[in-house]
């Protein structure tokens, strides 16, 4: 899924890099949807003179996307089963994993996520967990240190599985989820802008709201879900800040550390 901003950059990666060895016909493009941002006074900013600044509309959008474009007929028309997604920022996401897909089909539900467990409790991170009986995610700006220290009657914690983007559907859960209207969350960024001078802006903090759906939400429209914790250093190595944990640094790193460990050589392009 690409966007109107990078869609066009990102087929001519691919033909640069040959489609990575996989069938140019069986690799499929589609954009999601863009929302203008206003900023904190409920103003539209500008991206260039005359035209307003907008951006991607967030994960969530996948299904209506997906669903518009006819990929998901086309995949059920295919005898496609179960569909792997996940977020492209995360260099060592495992997107056909066998064991996943087995004991989500084993476990008779339509959807499974994979989770890592969250190490520091007042890390802040997002976590799965259960809201009116539904499976969820419940934002870290809403776990004090007490809950993420809670444990159920087995001392099994009750707020550490960790969201890393790694989620499996069932054909009939994407169909489903292809006709629900997710709810939209606003999210403080910062954005460069055209100001009244005609000049562009670059500010130094966050200065703009934006409009995401997220993937998680439709997780409520399911009775349940089945949920593999697997190993972070083994899968989960995003690509989201500049510097950190989160950096591209740190993701290079935690591939090649990866990789080496599995026996193989690393070459890579700086």
């Amino acid at each position: 899924m690409t966007s109107p901003e990078n869609n066009d950059e990102t087929i001519r990666f691919f033909n640069k890099k040959d489609f990575f060895g996989y069938p140019k016909d069986r690799i499929k493009f589609f954009m999601q949807d863009e929302l203008p941002l206003i900023d904190t006074n409920g103003k539209v900013i500008l991206d260039q003179k005359w035209k307003i600044k907008e951006a991607a509309n967030g994960n969530g959008d996948v299904f209506r996307a997906l669903n518009d474009n006819g990929f998901v007929d086309e995949m059920a028309n295919s005898g496609i089963k179960w569909v792997s997604v996940g977020g492209i920022d995360n260099v060592l996401l495992r997107l056909v994993d066998p064991l996943f897909i087995a004991l989500t089909a084993e476990s008779g539900y339509k959807i499974g996520s994979k989770s890592a467990f969250k190490e520091l409790p007042d890390d802040p991170i997002s976590v799965f967990c259960k809201r009116n009986g539904k499976p969820s995610i419940l934002e870290y700006s809403h776990i004090s240190y007490e809950m993420s220290e809670q444990k159920d009657e087995e001392e099994n914690y009750l707020y550490r599985e960790v969201n890393i983007l790694a989620h499996l559907f069932s054909i009939e859960a994407l169909q489903k989820l292809s006709n629900v209207k997710l709810p939209y969350h606003r999210a403080f960024k910062k954005n460069a802008f055209i100001n009244f001078e005609g000049v562009k802006e670059v500010p130094q903090k966050p200065n703009t709201y934006k409009f995401e759906k997220f993937i998680f939400d439709g997780f409520s429209c399911f009775d349940d879900m089945l949920l593999l914790r697997v190993n972070e250093d083994d899968e989960f190595a995003p690509i989201k800040d500049f510097i950190g944990i989160y950096s591209p640094e740190t993701a290079k790193e935690k591939y090649i550390r990866y990789w080496t460990k599995q026996g193989k050589h690393i070459e890579y392009e700086e």
